[in-house]
């Protein structure tokens, strides 16, 4: 337990850290980059601090670190193309209330890290070849899915949707990539999990309550329709096509 709490403290000081830097200059750029450096920093911390670099645990880590860099570093490339985040105008400028989103995204980050900390405390993590399929899976969805739409924004008008590539099946591919990685990385260390552990399936739970219930696919929905108001190539995309899933959501 004092490995948990060791990490929810280095999540909260980069967090924190980030903040200051960011308050002062009134800027995203580390806004979404230190929310991937934050698993890549405690994934690396427990790998090397807590056990023999045996193979079941080198894997678990390549999944975070990978899963991190590819996507901290698109990231922060598309805020330095973009200039800012939108999300952000309302509270930027305001001390307590820009520090309550980057306490909030050291809690959500530790959460969702809770089944890679207690993986990499076993010496018994062995490799699951079916859950880093499910993982490449995810990955490739995720990477594709933000390539094609930073690509088709950077080149069209910004009145225009992207409909086609994974955009043609479901609207918002990206998080489907990332919710099938999270559930890849639990189902990774199940096997080795036990008692009260098993409270770390929150992870998986907790991602797809963030993308599908709060700051993933609403805050993108209301943008959307009150962007595309009248246009009715848009109504008709919506119409046919699904959010996450085919057929179910």
């Amino acid at each position: 337990m004092t490995a948990i709490f060791i990490s929810f403290l280095i999540i909260t000081l980069v967090n924190v850290l980030a903040y200051i830097w960011a308050y002062r200059n009134q800027s995203d750029h580390l806004t979404d980059i230190s929310y991937s450096l934050c698993f890549i920093a405690v994934a690396l911390f427990f790998l090397f601090g807590y056990g023999d670099l045996t193979a079941g645990r080198i894997v678990l880590t390549l999944m975070v670190v990978l899963w991190g860099v590819r996507l901290g570093g698109f990231l922060f490339y598309r805020i330095h193309h973009m200039g800012k985040d939108q999300r952000f105008d309302q509270f930027r400028s305001s001390a307590g209330g820009f520090l309550k989103f980057w306490l909030l995204q050291s809690a959500s980050i530790w959460i969702i890290a809770l089944p890679v900390l207690i993986g990499l405390m076993s010496e018994n993590l062995q490799i699951n070849i079916y859950a880093i399929i499910v993982w490449i899976g995810g990955w490739l969805l995720q990477s594709i899915a933000d390539w094609q739409k930073f690509t088709f924004r950077s080149t069209n008008p910004a009145s225009s949707f992207i409909d086609y590539g994974l955009y043609r099946y479901i609207r918002h591919p990206n998080y489907a990539g990332e919710i099938l990685i999270w559930i890849s990385i639990f189902w990774y260390v199940s096997p080795v999990l036990s008692y009260w552990q098993w409270l770390t399936i929150i992870s998986p739970i907790w991602v797809t309550i963030l993308l599908i219930g709060i700051s993933g696919i609403p805050l993108i929905e209301i943008t959307n329709r009150k962007k595309y108001a009248g246009n009715a190539s848009f109504q008709q995309y919506v119409e046919r096509t699904w959010r996450l899933v085919p057929f179910v959501y």
